[in-house]
């Protein structure tokens, strides 16, 4: 995989040299979050508090999300990534067994920053034995709709089975008098980007199923569960109730602006959905996601130091002061995702996020995302399985050939 990254920056002019800043005690961030909603002022604060309190500067690398993961995977391929690198749960086995990020073992052993944290929320930060990151917050998806839209088609509560979900859809669904769509039932993921690879997860857990692979790491993508949920998919899709071929970000603004009348997405669409639809923002609320099994998700948020730094001292006292009880305790102040620290997240934050509920109790037991004994080839087996879903939806191929595809691809580059 690495490898083949690595000829991609070649053949991209993009040059193998070490990663270096101004002075040896500056430091570069490599993150998604800083101009995020919500979550990115908390960051700034953390900066802004790092620069004054060490006189060291921190050069900030932003990107939107969908384009950070990719763009990322080069950087740590040619050594040019930031010395903090934020990063999630997904790639985490993938970035460290390549030879990409810093064992922090010794680190945390000398710090107070274990303790800070949430014991299970360690629980995944290990590959091959040795510590790689440091978690800060978690994420499940759950399901978000819109009371009045509901309610005007006589609905009085959400969906509580995915049967009903779908007919929830088709029931929310508005077309004009030319049969054009003017409000989908809901949103559903259907282009190449790995939040696809999710939903057909999530829906393979709504059926029944659990994972693309059994606990051995054979694949079982060819299953009954697994070509169920793409059946599904695919129904939802051909009966036009759901938006085609939209991305996340354009399905999120969707939803946030009542063109979608439900949505299984994260905590951080509310301050988007503030800020988007202040009028209507009363209108929206959460619920438990609609099948029994548990919900996609785990830490997400992980802090990271670069194989390639040449700071680590310094990017490990910006990783301390970022789990320190004084910016734990504020996280709830600017964000609603879910926070690992032991003394984040206070009474009064959630008085003033009712929303968060559904989040909290689904966070504990959430399925990892990366198939099991695949966790280090989670970039290829996405794209695989997201290849299948607009595969058979965007052309007509049958579920059950498009899924039988990806297995032999997957089977190929990522057997046991």
């Amino acid at each position: 995989m690495y490898k083949r990254l690595l000829s991609v920056a070649s053949a991209l002019g993009i040059g193998l040299t070490v990663a270096s800043s101004a002075s040896a005690d500056d430091i570069s961030f490599s993150t998604w979050q800083h101009d995020s909603p919500s979550i990115g002022q908390w960051w700034k604060t953390i900066v802004s508090d790092y620069e004054e309190q060490t006189g060291n500067d921190v050069d900030v690398r932003n990107l939107p999300v969908n384009e950070y993961f990719q763009q990322l995977i080069i950087e740590l391929a040619n050594r040019s990534a930031g010395d903090v690198v934020l990063t999630s749960g997904f790639f985490l086995p993938e970035y460290a067994s390549g030879g990409h990020l810093l064992p922090l073992d010794e680190m945390i052993d000398n710090s107070p920053v274990a303790d800070r944290i949430q014991e299970g929320a360690w629980e995944g930060m290990r590959v091959n034995g040795q510590i790689y990151a440091v978690p800060v917050a978690g994420r499940t998806l759950e399901l978000i709709y819109n009371r009045c839209l509901l309610e005007e088609a006589g609905f009085d509560g959400p969906p509580t089975t995915i049967q009903e979900w779908r007919d929830m859809a088709e029931a929310l669904t508005v077309r004009d008098d030319n049969g054009n769509v003017t409000q989908f039932g809901t949103n559903m993921l259907n282009t190449l980007e790995d939040p696809t690879y999710e939903f057909l997860l999530m829906l393979t857990i709504a059926v029944g199923g659990d994972h693309f692979s059994d606990a051995d790491g054979n694949w079982q993508v060819t299953s009954e569960p697994v070509v169920a949920a793409l059946e599904l998919m695919k129904d939802m899709y051909d009966a036009r109730i759901v938006p085609r071929g939209v991305n996340e970000s354009d399905q999120r603004a969707l939803f946030a602006t009542g063109k979608s009348a439900m949505t299984i997405d994260g905590q951080w669409q509310f301050p988007f959905i503030e800020k988007t639809n202040p009028d209507n923002y009363d209108c929206y609320e959460s619920a438990r996601h609609p099948w029994d099994g548990p919900a996609t998700g785990g830490p997400n948020t992980l802090m990271t130091i670069s194989a390639a730094s040449d700071n680590v001292e310094s990017a490990w006292s910006f990783i301390e002061l970022a789990t320190s009880a004084k910016f734990q305790r504020t996280f709830g102040d600017f964000s609603p995702i879910i926070p690992l620290g032991k003394e984040a997240l206070t009474e009064e934050q959630l008085e003033k996020r009712p929303y968060l509920g559904p989040w909290l109790g689904s966070i504990a037991d959430a399925q990892q995302i990366p198939p099991p004994g695949h966790e280090t080839q989670f970039s290829q087996v996405w794209q695989a399985l997201a290849g299948a879903v607009v595969e058979s939806l965007q052309t007509g191929v049958e579920p059950a050939e498009a899924l039988a595809a990806a297995e032999a691809e997957l089977e190929e580059c990522c057997g046991l």
